[in-house]
Parts: C-alpha cells; structure tokens; sequence
C-alpha cells in the first residue's frame, strides 16, 4: 500500500461520511496502531493529524461577504476582494498577479510562485470574471492586475490592500477582526461546504502538507449535496 493511496482514501472518507468525524478518527488511531505493530514507520507518519487546532480561524458568512463585497464603491476594491475571496489567493500572491496570468476566456488564474515552489492554476467564477473585464476597461492597468495608484506599472501594495479592506470591512459593519487571509480562510469553508474534495482544495490552496487544509474540517459546515462555487453561491435565483 502506498503512502498516497492512503492518504487518498482517508480524505475520500472524511467526505463522503461527514457526519461521523469520531469514526474517522478511530479509524487512524487503529490505523497507527496497525503500523506501529508491523513497524511501518513511513505509513505512520503519513497518518494526516486530527488534533484540533487551538485557534481556528475567523471565517465570514455568506452574508458578510456579500456586505463586504458591496461596501467599496470602486470597481477595483470589488474586484480585488472578490477575486481574492473567489480563488483563496494569498496577499502576496494578489499584489504579484500579472494580466498575463489571467485567462478571462478559460476562466483561470495562473498563480506562478518563486523557484521551487509549485505553480497552480485556480478557477475563478464568471461573475469575478465580469468584474475583472470591467476593471480593465475602467483602470487599463499596464501589466499588473491591481496597480499601485501613485506608481504606473508597479503593483499595489500589501499596505494599501490592508488599508483598503479595513475600509470596507468598517463601512459594511462587519464586526469580526477581518484581515486578508480571512478571504482565504473563508474561501477553503465556503469551497468544503458547497462539496469540493479536500484533495482538490489542498491543491487550489496551494497547502504542502494536507494537515493544513484539514483545519477546515473543524470550521466546515458539510453538506455533501450542495454544489461547488463560492461566489456563484452568493447570488442564486431568486437573491436579491
């Protein structure tokens, strides 16, 4: 048995038997024993951790992220957060995004990483995809996506970014201590909620080790019926 089959089964099973995460974890711990009995240290430490964390994350509500999404009245503030809420990007991640790397006909972002470090490619919703259109015949951004107001070419900031999203979180009346990863940290629930595989999350949250994406399990309200597509879920019909 290999360790990514392994690890490919369990993740399997945490999604398709939601309701029973006490199961799931008597499962790993017999698991760990069964390893530990015929010394296969390998697979044992490749056992994913099911120790809750001490700090969860804070995480928006839909609705919250609707109020968020509708404070700024520029379409870049609107964009920017939607995208970054969207595709789970990270602050560093937004600030480095190059036209280039978005594929309005295919729907994608390319997220390019330093040496060594993985690239992904991230879905984004056709409403993002409207915004990001219309930003761009607004602004007419050089190269970057979201550039820096004072400086031609240059990105934006991660300041200026943080500034701006406090700015809207105090004008949309949101009361939790909301920063730029809390987007993140809201698309990985909202994307568990609606039905993605953890695997495919771990991936499109660019995460190392699966233990990371795990953290979410303990925020997620699961529903296996409920459809993928964060922003797409914000506006069904009917939504005023």
């Amino acid at each position: 048995l290999e360790i990514g089959e392994l690890e490919e089964y369990l993740y399997l099973l945490i999604q398709r038997d939601t309701d029973s995460l006490s199961s799931f974890k008597h499962l790993v711990y017999g698991l760990r024993k069964l390893y530990q009995l015929f010394d296969k240290d390998e697979l044992h430490l490749a056992l994913p951790s099911i120790k809750r964390p001490d700090k969860l994350p804070v995480v928006l509500s839909k609705q919250e992220v609707k109020k968020l999404l509708k404070a700024p009245e520029r379409i870049l503030e609107k964009v920017m957060f939607a995208l970054t809420y969207d595709t789970g990007m990270r602050i560093d991640e937004l600030t480095n995004l190059l036209i280039s790397n978005v594929d309005l006909d295919r729907g994608q972002v390319h997220v390019r990483q330093p040496k060594n470090k993985k690239d992904r490619y991230i879905t984004m919703s056709s409403h993002v995809v409207r915004g990001i259109k219309k930003h761009l015949a607004l602004n007419d951004p050089k190269d970057y996506l979201f550039e820096s107001p004072t400086r031609k070419g240059m990105p934006i900031s991660k300041t200026r970014i943080r500034t701006l999203l406090k700015e809207a979180v105090e004008k949309s009346g949101i009361k939790k201590d909301v920063c730029v990863h809390t987007l993140r940290h809201t698309y990985a629930t909202h994307q568990l909620e609606a039905g993605q595989n953890i695997m495919v999350l771990k991936e499109s949250l660019g995460h190392v080790d699966i233990r990371t994406t795990l953290i979410y399990l303990h925020i997620a309200q699961l529903d296996p019926v409920r459809k993928f597509g964060c922003m797409e879920s914000l506006y069904v019909k009917g939504d005023g």
